[in-house]
């Protein structure tokens, strides 16, 4: 039986977990680990690095996906458990990463991919969320110039529950096959927030579909397939490696790369029976946490409330707003996610009107020039972080 989390107890904890797994040196947003090698190699030094905030993040989803003790912890390990056989298939380098990191953090293998597939597990005990229960992200990728050039930057903030503060770390990986990436993660996960050396980033709003957890069927968890991205070369590839994958939860994946051909981006909104795609057009992309797919949109059941409809017209507005003065898309993106305009649903959040969601951090990711910029908390809080790219 799952017992409820002690709010300060659980704060006080995750408060003496963050280590700096990198050298004395740079100040960082958040911790760090440098890793190289084959795929256990590299979950073994993260599960090693970071296994107190491992433990911590999966006492937090133990409980969050227990719905009030309604799925004990076997049920939902035996839930994560049924992960492993699709992963194997599909992305054997993931399951033996996902291994590592439990060997590494002295934990069973099901216990870090429930981290993994929380949001999976999350469609599968709760067929419906409330709009104003989801994590409440708002992401964009956005077109400028620097220096007269093309520049395009790819960015998000990261909503989430305030007792998950101290749960992302950065991972720099140079796995052997693949190419080497950087990703803001929940300790634990081998994928979320990131991009790798070709300058194709990705990052994740939450969905929910009406199609979501097919009854006994098992897909590749989301943050997996968010890895399998950072792991291509190119967005076309991307794009086919996402619909190729069996689902059974939604998300939208926002794209982006800066390659020799120049900047580009795409949208991808996911449920288990379908991709949709939203093409940029040349223009900036923005979403928050509803479906705009007009057929996709007919299922949505994470909602059309004010939260996510108030953000995405925020974004747009601001977004075009200042275009003509500000040319460089990194400032540009900076400036839209520490807004705090339209309370009581700003892009930039703190826990009002919901005390169980605040902006965790701010991510932008300079294609252009490879950089990894992020805020530690709510942008219109904290000061911008800028750390390298892959």
């Amino acid at each position: 039986m799952t017992m409820a989390i002690d709010r300060r107890a659980f704060m006080t904890s995750l408060a003496a977990c963050s280590i700096a797994a990198c050298s004395p040196g740079p100040r960082l947003a958040f911790p760090e680990l440098e890793a190289e090698g084959e795929p256990g190699d590299l979950g073994f030094a993260h599960g090693r690095a970071f296994a107190r905030q491992i433990r911590a993040n999966l006492g937090f989803y133990l409980d969050y996906l227990s719905l009030s003790g309604r799925f004990p912890t076997a049920r939902l390990l035996e839930l994560a458990g049924g992960f492993s056989p699709i992963l194997k298939e599909r992305f054997p380098d993931m399951i033996e990463e996902i291994d590592g990191i439990a060997r590494g953090a002295g934990m069973p293998l099901e216990e870090v991919m429930l981290i993994n597939a929380r949001t999976d597990i999350l469609a599968m005990v709760e067929a419906e969320v409330e709009a104003e229960k989801i994590p409440a992200c708002t992401a964009l990728a956005l077109r400028g110039r620097v220096d007269g050039r093309p520049a395009l930057a790819l960015g998000q903030n990261w909503d989430w529950d305030p007792l998950l503060a101290e749960a992302p770390v950065v991972l720099r990986l140079r796995p052997s096959r693949g190419p080497a990436l950087v990703t803001m993660v929940e300790a634990g996960m081998i994928g979320k927030i990131g991009f790798n050396r070709h300058r194709l980033g990705v990052c994740l709003n939450f969905l929910s579909h009406r199609t979501d957890a097919p009854v006994g069927e098992f897909g590749v968890p989301i943050h997996c397939l968010l890895r399998a991205v950072m792991n291509c070369s190119t967005i076309d590839e991307a794009v086919s490696t996402v619909a190729a994958a069996p689902r059974c939860a939604s998300a939208n994946f926002l794209l982006a790369r800066h390659g020799a051909e120049g900047p580009e981006a795409l949208d991808l909104e996911i449920s288990p029976d379908e991709v949709a795609t939203l093409k940029s057009g040349g223009n900036d992309l923005i979403h928050t946490n509803h479906f705009l797919d007009p057929e996709l949109s007919m299922g949505c059941t994470s909602g059309r409330g004010p939260s996510t409809m108030t953000r995405y017209a925020t974004a747009q507005r601001l977004a075009a707003e200042l275009e003509p003065t500000e040319t460089d898309p990194v400032r540009r993106a900076q400036s839209v996610l520490e807004s705090r305009d339209e309370l009581p649903y700003p892009i930039s959040r703190d826990r009002n009107p919901d005390p169980s969601s605040s902006t965790l951090a701010g991510i932008v990711m300079d294609l252009t020039g490879n950089r990894f910029i992020l805020t530690r908390g709510a942008p219109h809080l904290a000061e911008w972080i800028v750390r390298p790219g892959a």
